[in-house]
């Protein structure tokens, strides 16, 4: 479903209904289910023409991409608004062979419900936050503010991906972009 436009979601609707009459119902004719789904399949072809011509109204029925990671960082609104669960953009990022967020200079919720990337190139690949399954990360290794560093290095938010670095001992704040606790080591 999340694959079909509005349009075509209403053209099965409008067929179920033209077919499901005259097969269930013993005083409509099959003639008159086959004059219906000629002018749906017409409706929908003038439709689709129509709708391909015009910049605007095509945004308007099949909607436009969402930026969902930008520069490694995840959108959490958008994320939100287009009701994408963490782990759901993990399996997508993981599918598109991402190890983690400091590859990703772009990702996009397409209309058609995938999730499409663009990477940085080699150079400009940064540490980043992980993409494995949080049930993977071992717990010892989720630091929560106000903990210590152990180590000094990069560490990311959980929740959005913002990398900070932290020395040795420092205190593990919250994240300023998310006002999330917990970071965990950046990976490389």
């Amino acid at each position: 479903m999340g694959q079909l436009s509005s349009l075509e979601v209403a053209i099965i609707i409008c067929f179920g209904s033209a077919i499901g009459d005259p097969m269930l119902g013993f005083d409509v004719p099959v003639l008159h289910g086959i004059v219906a789904v000629t002018t749906i399949t017409l409706l929908q072809v003038g439709m689709e023409r129509f709708i391909n011509r015009n910049k605007k109204v095509e945004e308007f029925m099949e909607g436009t991409a969402d930026k969902i990671v930008d520069n490694g960082i995840i959108m959490l609104d958008q994320l939100h608004n287009d009701n994408i669960s963490h782990e759901d953009l993990f399996r997508s990022l993981r599918s598109n062979n991402v190890k983690h967020l400091g590859q990703i200079d772009k990702a996009f919720f397409e209309t058609s419900g995938q999730i499409s990337v663009i990477f940085k190139t080699d150079d400009q690949t940064k540490p980043g936050l992980t993409v494995i399954p949080p049930e993977q990360i071992p717990a010892e290794s989720i630091l929560q503010a106000p903990e210590s560093i152990k180590k000094t290095g990069i560490y990311c938010c959980t929740n959005c991906g913002n990398s900070r670095h932290y020395k040795n001992a420092e205190q593990v704040k919250k994240c300023s972009r998310c006002s999330c606790s917990n970071w965990v080591e950046a990976q490389i």
